[in-house]
């Protein structure tokens, strides 16, 4: 069984390498297509791969669903169709980069789509680092040196940062290939998320058997106004002159 796993592997890698379509954005240009999905990428990786996936199975979850797509020698035996949102849940967690990869070959074999050139740049460019620090820490727990450990911690923040930067990007590019397929091949704008999935706007629903046309408004006969006349001050008593006397 194993084998034959290996073999299925090695040849849904060539029949990828046939692929002719490109993705609708590039890793570059991710973060500034949907910034606010690459922040929560970015912050929550786990959840956003968690949401992704059910998007990407569409109607066949969770009838189908199978841990890490079959790819991995215990799928199809961790009770996944007794409870298949514990089983993603701890898919996600606990093996997240295997997680997000198929995700991703998922996409590809469905929409037939390749990597650039530059794509595989940052991925590579993500787990070379990613090795550097594993050696640089192991040679330091080795050594006691602490130049060396110093320099082991300083490799290990620039790759934890470029992990989280490229995963970010990553699921955002996924993202928004999911969204070019469920709108029939057109990038729909982004509106707010909700439980992980970005949602575009909806146009506005029209009444059967109600043609549009231009609305004629009735125009309002002016305001009247009536001018009325104040009311006039009374006229105050007449002074008494404080020198008369009346004559008896």
């Amino acid at each position: 069984m194993q084998r034959s796993l290996s073999q299925k592997k090695r040849d849904q890698a060539a029949a990828r390498k046939q692929y002719n379509n490109e993705w609708q954005i590039g890793l570059m240009n991710a973060p500034c297509a949907d910034p606010g999905f690459c922040c929560y990428a970015f912050f929550c990786g786990q959840c956003a791969a968690y949401g992704q996936r059910k998007l990407q199975m569409g109607p066949a979850w969770p009838s189908q669903y199978t841990c890490c797509n079959g790819g991995t020698c215990i799928s199809g035996r961790c009770g996944e169709q007794s409870n298949p949102e514990l089983c993603l849940c701890c898919e996600v967690v606990c093996c997240f980069p295997s997680a997000m990869a198929t995700t991703r070959f998922m996409i590809q074999d469905e929409q037939r789509v390749m990597n650039t050139q530059c794509d595989n740049c940052l991925i590579g460019f993500m787990l070379l680092t990613q090795q550097i620090a594993f050696c640089l820490r192991c040679v330091a727990m080795v050594s006691q040196n602490p130049d060396i450990e110093r320099l082991a911690d300083a490799v290990d923040c620039l790759a934890d940062l470029t992990y989280a930067s490229v995963c970010a990007c990553m699921l955002t590019q996924q993202q928004v290939q999911i969204r070019y397929r469920d709108n029939g091949g057109s990038i729909a704008p982004t509106g707010r998320m909700a439980g992980g999935v970005t949602t575009a706007p909806q146009p506005p629903m029209m009444q059967a058997g109600v043609r549009s046309g231009p609305q004629v408004v009735a125009q309002q006969p002016p305001p009247t106004y009536v001018y009325t006349v104040p009311p006039t001050r009374p006229s105050p008593p007449p002074r008494r002159d404080e020198n008369y006397y009346p004559t008896v």
